[in-house]
């Protein structure tokens, strides 16, 4: 993943994420991306998680696409965050990853609502959003990864809304991760 993304991960250095962890030199974007992921999974806990999934495309690593939740049991509701390799941008790969991500937590994990967001100006995360169903869910003023005050698009989907597309999610293992989870067996 740290090859990938020392390759950058923005185009025109628009702010995309609150940590500036896309910058620097590779050694740095690697330590970054380590301990990220790490984090993710030490302090994982089943009422405050986040799971970050590669996105491969025929076989070859691509990106990243997380969701997250907090006492998800009760809320049934999540966020998802994601990234692309810049030369990997403008494929379509964004829309699909999101899409699964989307549908796999709606059939195999019940989750039926999902939240999102893109500071103003990155048009490529909105197009995602809105190809896949998201609606205005109003703004927030956030310090972006360049240090200054950014206002961040707030959107939200509703699990029947999604825009699911012809292709099938297909998910194994939905029965372990649900234990591990907290929920009920399907």
């Amino acid at each position: 993943m740290a090859d990938i993304a020392a390759g950058g991960v923005r185009r025109n250095n628009i702010p995309a994420f609150l940590v500036n962890w896309d910058s620097g030199t590779p050694e740095e974007i690697a330590r970054s991306i380590a301990q990220y992921q790490w984090g993710t999974r030490a302090n994982f806990r089943v009422d405050d998680w986040t799971m970050e999934f590669t996105v491969r495309v025929n076989g070859r690593a691509v990106g990243v696409q997380g969701v997250s939740a907090t006492d998800f049991v009760r809320t049934r509701a999540v966020s998802t965050g994601s990234w692309l390799a810049l030369h990997e941008q403008g494929k379509g790969y964004g829309s699909q990853m999101r899409r699964a991500a989307l549908v796999a937590f709606a059939d195999h994990f019940d989750a039926r609502e999902f939240n999102s967001g893109y500071f103003e100006g990155n048009a490529a995360s909105r197009r995602v959003s809105e190809k896949l169903g998201y609606t205005p869910n109003g703004v927030k003023t956030l310090v972006a990864q360049d240090g200054q005050a950014r206002v961040e698009q707030q959107v939200i989907l509703a699990a029947q809304e999604i825009v699911r597309g012809t292709e099938p999610v297909e998910v194994a293992g939905a029965e372990v991760v649900r234990r591990f989870l907290g929920l009920k067996q399907a």
